[in-house]
């Protein structure tokens, strides 16, 4: 569980919980308050008995009092324990979890890098056998990607459009797991992946567009 997967189940309890004190102080509260009114009706013929009311209808008003403050606090932490839970949750579900915003910014850079390598590949302008291992290495890396799944606190937008994401990934590197040993000096070949890539980032642009993710500062670690 993340943290925020915490705070939001210690959150709920808590709020539960400061409701169920909020429900038991109301009643006391009313309990103690239909007391009073018993009290208050009595008429005491002695200075002593009328004494004995008069302290007892003190205790009662301040016993009141007191549980009256206690139900309140308890609403108003149940409400600001509740409200905090559900928050974490909607945040959550609204950003990428640290298992997916790794995932995303890594196949960034390895797009980035399969590009590259390919269009080397395709001109032959390096030793064959470095192009062929730098290829098998990139595409077994993101031919990975199908062993990935989203988040399930991800909204089931979220969900979808980072599966479609993974899932393309997946069939990228498949792909060219296949064929890497062509590519060299094939720029026909090595310039369809290239497309095969532009397809995969569309997929990832709408991962960045959906989580608001800046391309920039994913160059700029570059």
């Amino acid at each position: 569980m993340t943290t925020l997967d915490w705070f939001f189940s210690i959150g709920l309890v808590l709020a539960v919980l400061a409701i169920l004190f909020f429900i038991l102080f109301l009643v006391l509260t009313i309990r103690t308050g239909t007391k009073l009114k018993t009290i208050s009706r009595k008429r005491a013929k002695t200075k002593k008995k009328k004494k004995r009311l008069r302290i007892a209808k003190k205790k009662l008003i301040r016993q009141k009092k007191n549980q009256r403050t206690a139900a309140i606090i308890s609403l108003v932490a149940s409400l600001l324990l509740g409200a905090g839970a559900f928050y974490s949750a909607y945040y959550q579900a609204m950003n990428l979890t640290t298992d997916d915003s790794d995932s995303i910014s890594k196949g960034y850079y390895l797009l980035s890098d399969f590009n590259g390598e390919l269009s080397k590949a395709g001109s032959g302008s390096e030793s064959q056998d470095k192009m062929e291992t730098n290829l098998r290495y990139l595409a077994n890396s993101i031919a990975s990607y199908g062993t990935k799944k989203a988040s399930t606190v991800n909204t089931q937008e979220g969900q979808l459009t980072l599966n479609r994401y993974y899932n393309a990934m997946k069939e990228l590197g498949t792909n060219v797991m296949r064929n890497y040993t062509q590519i060299y000096n094939n720029p026909d070949l090595a310039k369809g992946y290239q497309e095969d890539v532009k397809k995969v980032k569309e997929y990832e642009q709408k991962v960045f567009k959906l989580y608001n993710i800046n391309e920039a500062a994913l160059d700029q670690k570059k």
